[in-house]
């Protein structure tokens, strides 16, 4: 059995030859692809349900998103990021603008800091680095890096230092924080081999009340371990000779003379600025102001930035949506009660060592300040 087609697609004729009733019967090429194109547009209206129109949006919208983000953090390099202007961001520091440690931010870099606060422990370090945080031309280490006083991190170079500072615009300065830095021998000269023009801030207290304040947070931690300490009488004060023991970290750290002239040596005064701690406990806009000056920055922090928190018994920064940032519950804590003896001869020990400090720094602090005498017993 044979069929035979004879087509003429020119002239549009077409013969058929028919054996054994079997017909076979060509189609013209405009109506086959007629008939293709009705059955795709039938299917794609079975299809396309508002369901999946909405998952398509939803995954352009993320694609569009995903490269914008790319191209702000500087991780997407292409076309799209490089030579589109209208696709370039340029994020502008704002008030209270501090990023995440491990975000990268377009036009940012991490930076060596332009300003350490050396210390000193206890004198008020953490309240004013979070205080300088106000400033929207600051950026702050949110830890304490313990570079140049702590041999194993030093040993790793300033370049494994860089990289745990925050990351900062070109017309923001970087400050690190780490109290130990002021009593410790090797830091003065390992800062100057990094920078021998930084600037530096030093925060002193009544050097009575910041060591009983130390003590006082020693003692807490070796609570919370379970761990016994002897009071701070026996410890500041030699039983067998009844001399004051120089010795004891809480008494030597604040011997400021001692420590200041030793970071003179290598740091001209003019890079140094004094805060006075007891003054910012009681009016932080006076010091803000003065560390501004001193660092360059524009004056922005102003008294309406702070509030006196009544519960805490200090001041805490004042957000714009009238909440309240303070300090946590370590800072304020309550100080034992020292025999008055002790507070006596301990503010006469200290006081040949006061006068040393204030001709040295050029400055001159009220200690002691009436501030101690909450740390003082009752005598019977």
């Amino acid at each position: 059995m044979q069929s035979h087609l004879i087509l003429d697609w020119k002239g549009e004729k077409i013969k058929s030859m028919v054996h054994n009733k079997i017909k076979y019967t060509a189609v013209p090429v405009e109506a086959e692809n007629a008939s293709s194109k009705k059955t795709f547009c039938a299917y794609l209206a079975s299809h396309l349900t508002k369901k999946n129109i909405s998952a398509f949006v939803c995954i352009l919208i993320l694609s569009t998103a995903f490269v914008l983000v790319a191209c702000i953090g500087g991780n997407f390099q292409s076309k799209v990021c490089t030579n589109n202007k209208s696709m370039q961001f340029t994020p502008k520091p704002q008030n209270r603008l501090h990023y995440p440690k491990n975000l990268k931010i377009a036009h940012s870099k991490r930076r060596l800091p332009h300003c350490i606060i050396i210390g000193v422990r206890k004198g008020g370090t953490r309240a004013l680095l979070q205080f300088l945080k106000i400033h929207p031309d600051v950026q702050v280490s949110p830890d304490e890096i313990h570079f140049f006083d702590n041999n194993e991190n030093y040993s790793k170079g300033v370049e494994w230092y860089r990289r745990r500072m925050p990351q900062s615009f070109e017309e923001q300065i970087t400050i690190e924080k780490s109290p130990n830095y002021f009593v410790d021998w090797n830091t003065p000269s390992r800062v100057k081999l990094m920078n021998s023009s930084i600037k530096l801030l030093l925060i002193v207290k009544d050097p009575f009340y910041r060591a009983v304040s130390d003590y006082a947070q020693i003692k807490e931690n070796r609570i919370d371990k379970n761990m016994e300490m002897e009071e701070f009488e026996d410890l500041a004060i030699d039983s067998m000779t009844g001399n004051v023991r120089i010795n004891y970290k809480a008494i030597n750290r604040s011997l400021y003379y001692i420590h200041t002239k030793r970071w003179l040596k290598y740091f001209p005064l003019e890079q140094i600025h004094i805060v006075d701690g007891d003054n910012l406990v009681l009016h932080p806009f006076e010091e803000l102001e003065k560390v501004e000056t001193f660092l360059g920055l524009r004056h922005y922090i102003q008294e309406d930035h702070f509030v006196f928190d009544r519960k805490k018994g200090f001041y805490c920064i004042n957000r714009e949506n009238g909440a309240h940032k303070c300090l946590n519950r370590t800072k304020g804590r309550p100080h034992p009660k020292i025999d008055p003896d002790v507070v006596d001869q301990l503010n006469e020990f200290f006081e040949p060592y006061n006068q040393k400090f204030f001709k040295l720094v050029n400055k001159t602090f009220q200690w002691p300040k009436a501030v101690g005498k909450r740390s003082i017993k009752k005598k019977n």
